[in-house]
């Protein structure tokens, strides 16, 4: 799959282009679903996704909600859902841009495109001036067809990033898990820390928490980390541990079950978290801490957590 960070970079191909139409922070399962539906009906031409470097919301000067996927991951989780290419277009290179134009120029002749699909609330054009009903219009009278998704349900309630946010800083990561069609991880290189954990006989693995991204609830998680392509499971502690002098930022530490290898400080670990097992709190001392961390451990070694990810 070929990246583009710029519109002006994309090189129009002479089939054309199934566009999928979206920011799609998360990736989730409603996100699969139109982009899903660009893969399947490219009928040649390439499948695209147009989405934006950074969010709409920082450009317009409005409150920007965590993030809860980065680009990177974006494009790794893009291409295996089988799209072409993916453009990180400048949102304020486009912003101001009517209705009218962003189809006649962004679509038809920068992208090419046969046809497009976006999600029932799509919305586009200065000031979100267009939805679907007017994508549809413009689109029709310049040959491209569109495709509108309908909103996927789970258990009633209608899958969104705004939803898969508040499950995350609730702790209920196994919704948020069936909601994002994957689970939720922290990708970062392991980095040196106070070695607490290994001074009470539990060294781990730490990873700081990225500035702008959702944050866990605190508190501790039975876990599959992969490092080096392998995976083991972990009992992980997200926070800023208060029992042993807190943190300045939160981390993601780390204990992994059955490691018995080198150092892993700087090299890149994913950490995909499966329950949440309990909140974290200030223990009256280090060795009640280090009760409680048996027998966090012990939760975590009795649940079931696979170590592949489908």
């Amino acid at each position: 799959m070929k990246i583009y960070y710029s519109i002006d970079d994309y090189a129009r191909k002479e089939a054309g282009a199934s566009v999928a139409l979206g920011y799609f922070d998360g990736v989730h399962a409603g996100h699969r679903t139109v982009i899903g539906a660009a893969r399947d009906n490219k009928n040649g031409s390439q499948a695209v996704v147009f989405t934006f470097g950074e969010s709409p919301a920082a450009a317009l000067g409005l409150p920007v909600p965590p993030r809860l996927t980065d680009n990177e991951r974006k494009a790794e989780l893009f291409a295996g859902l089988g799209a072409d290419a993916v453009i990180f277009a400048d949102f304020r290179s486009i912003k101001d841009m009517s209705p009218e134009e962003f189809v006649r120029v962004v679509l038809k002749e920068k992208l090419g495109a046969k046809k497009v699909f976006c999600g029932y609330n799509y919305r586009f054009g200065k000031n979100g001036a267009g939805d679907t009903e007017a994508l549809g219009k413009l689109c029709g009278g310049r040959g491209i067809e569109v495709g509108v998704v309908e909103p996927v349900y789970l258990d009633g309630e209608t899958v969104s990033s705004s939803r898969i946010r508040e499950l995350i800083a609730a702790g209920d990561i196994k919704k948020a898990e069936l909601m994002l069609g994957r689970r939720f991880a922290v990708k970062g290189v392991v980095r040196g820390g106070n070695r607490i954990g290994a001074q009470l006989g539990f060294p781990t693995v730490n990873i700081p928490l990225k500035k702008g991204m959702v944050a866990p609830r605190f508190g501790v998680y039975s876990s599959v980390i992969t490092i080096d392509g392998k995976g083991y499971k972990g009992a992980t502690n997200i926070g800023v541990h208060p029992t042993v002098g807190e943190n300045s930022e939160p981390l993601c530490e780390t204990f992994i079950i059955g490691y018995e290898g080198g150092e892993l400080y700087s090299k890149e670990a994913v950490v995909e978290l499966c329950s949440f097992v309990r909140p974290e709190r200030k223990f009256a001392s280090a060795v009640e801490l280090k009760e409680q961390v048996l027998e966090d451990i012990e939760i975590v070694k009795s649940e079931e957590c696979y170590l592949v990810n489908g």
